[in-house]
């Protein structure tokens, strides 16, 4: 007769909230008591970014020099260079002297503060050789004596580095960067997207292929 798996079940939300069922460098960590995670039943308000800063505490600074007084068009020009040749939201390769060390990066699902940390945040993230990123416009929208703005638009689709190879299905992102009048850096970037946090969510928890071609 067929065998009966006597491992453990759980629920999505179950795996989502227990870091010890991710990876082995996980097994030490608490369980996540965040209100996206938390049953419908407990009227979790599914609407603000999960803060993933305290997962990061101790990643180093970068200490490359910054380019302090770079014009908005060069800005501008680097930022299209770092998302067309470098896929940074994607792999975390981006030019680090563009950005403020204490710069803010916020997405429609996650939210952290400081570049280093980012930086170590997406490197778990994407399967840089199974993933894209294209379609990409950069353009300065405002400049002047006060905040520059650059607006950035791409398409990108992906394969996260989880172990059922969850496929990301294609989406289209907008990106805001707000450069400090005083140092010419990002302080801040947001990036909205034109799927839903709850599709994103889905696809993250719908096991893909394990196939490797």
């Amino acid at each position: 007769p067929p065998r009966v798996s006597q491992a453990p079940r759980f629920t999505l939300r179950q795996f989502a909230r227990t870091p010890a069922l991710w990876f082995q460098f996980t097994a030490d960590w608490e369980e996540l008591d965040w209100p996206l995670l938390q049953d419908p039943s407990e009227g979790a308000p599914w609407r603000s970014p999960f803060e993933w800063g305290f997962l990061w505490g101790g990643a180093p600074a970068d200490p490359a020099p910054k380019s302090i007084g770079l014009a908005p068009a060069d800005l501008a020009a680097a930022l299209a260079r770092d998302l067309s040749e470098g896929r940074y939201i994607l792999t975390g390769n981006l030019t680090s002297s563009l950005f403020a060390d204490d710069c803010r990066f916020v997405d429609p699902n996650n939210a952290v503060d400081g570049l280093s940390r980012y930086r170590q945040a997406l490197g778990f993230l994407f399967e840089p050789t199974r993933s894209q990123l294209d379609n990409v416009h950069v353009r300065v929208v405002a400049a002047g004596s006060g905040r520059a703005t650059i607006e950035a638009t791409y398409v990108a689709s992906g394969e996260l580095k989880l172990p059922w190879r969850p496929k990301i299905s294609p989406w289209s992102g907008k990106i805001s960067y707000d450069v400090s009048p005083v140092t010419g850096l990002v302080v801040a970037q947001t990036d909205v997207w034109n799927i839903t946090r709850f599709d994103a969510i889905r696809q993250t928890f719908t096991p893909g292929s394990t196939s490797r071609r």
